[in-house]
């Protein structure tokens, strides 16, 4: 039986190859440097939530109000419930709703809406997030 040789041929990585693997490293190396940042420096943090209306409409159930719930904080909030008030001078209440925002994620926003009975332009109108569960 005669025994085949083959020719082993060395090749050297091309350099596209080198800087596509030193650019994948560095890469991973950061988004792993950034989430271990952000996970050591947000333990003691809380959310910072702040309600701002967008929109006042009538429609078919009464009149709707829209609000953008931000989360400036580093840290998330779920089951936030939003509640608005009519208020008939300072303390006389006419109407009050309040929705739950299931999760404010830190640093983003999210988007909601309250339906009234009465004319939210007709009475001065309270709106606030008040209160928060971790997640």
């Amino acid at each position: 039986m005669a025994r085949s040789r083959r020719k082993v041929v060395r090749r050297h990585p091309h350099w596209i190859e080198w800087t596509t693997g030193l650019l994948s490293t560095a890469l991973v190396a950061t988004m792993t440097g950034m989430i271990l940042y952000h996970g050591l420096t947000a333990k003691d943090a809380a959310p910072e939530l702040s309600i701002t209306i967008t929109a006042q409409r009538p429609t078919v159930q009464g009149f709707e109000v829209s609000f953008i719930v931000s989360n400036a904080g580093k840290k998330t909030a779920a089951g936030v419930p939003v509640t608005g008030r009519l208020l008939d001078g300072e303390k006389q209440e006419v109407e009050t709703r309040e929705v739950t925002i299931d999760y404010v994620p830190a640093q983003s926003q999210v988007e909601g809406a309250l339906v009234f009975s009465a004319d939210p332009g007709a009475y001065r109108l309270d709106i606030h997030a008040s209160g928060y569960s971790d997640p």
